[in-house]
């Protein structure tokens, strides 16, 4: 089982939860900034941004040595 987001309460359950982590802050950034961009230029094309995630490996996908993070 995986979740998205790794909530702090995540790795409180047993078996832990593995999960996405995802950048919240860098993410509301670059959406505040591609709006600001928009509303300056709303000829611009729509365009896709991808931002990385990490995937925190924890015991609720079978592994016994998952580090809790």
């Amino acid at each position: 089982m995986v979740g998205v987001d790794d909530l702090r309460y995540a790795k409180l359950p047993q078996p832990a939860l593995t999960t996405v982590h995802q950048p919240c802050q860098l993410l509301a950034a670059v959406a505040m900034q591609t709006l600001l961009e928009r509303v300056s230029n709303p000829s611009l094309p729509p365009r896709q941004v991808m931002l990385a995630c990490e995937l925190v490996v924890r015991q609720s996908c079978g592994t016994l040595t998952a580090p809790l993070r």
